[in-house]
């Protein structure tokens, strides 16, 4: 399935939107993915990312 996250993180004392679209088995591993990806790619940890919505993308 393909999942639509939104939402925001923080970056030092900026905050930012985000809105990535992947494709997962379940929600749970689409939402593990995105702190994963985010997370590696801006050298932040998983507190820093807020996710504000998930849908499934037909």
């Amino acid at each position: 399935m393909k999942f639509k996250i939104s939402g925001t993180m923080r970056l030092g004392r900026e905050t930012r939107k985000f809105s990535k679209e992947l494709e997962a088995e379940t929600e749970g591993y689409a939402v593990e993915k995105t702190y994963m990806t985010l997370g590696a790619a801006n050298g932040i940890p998983r507190s820093k990312i807020k996710v504000e919505n998930i849908e499934k993308v037909a």
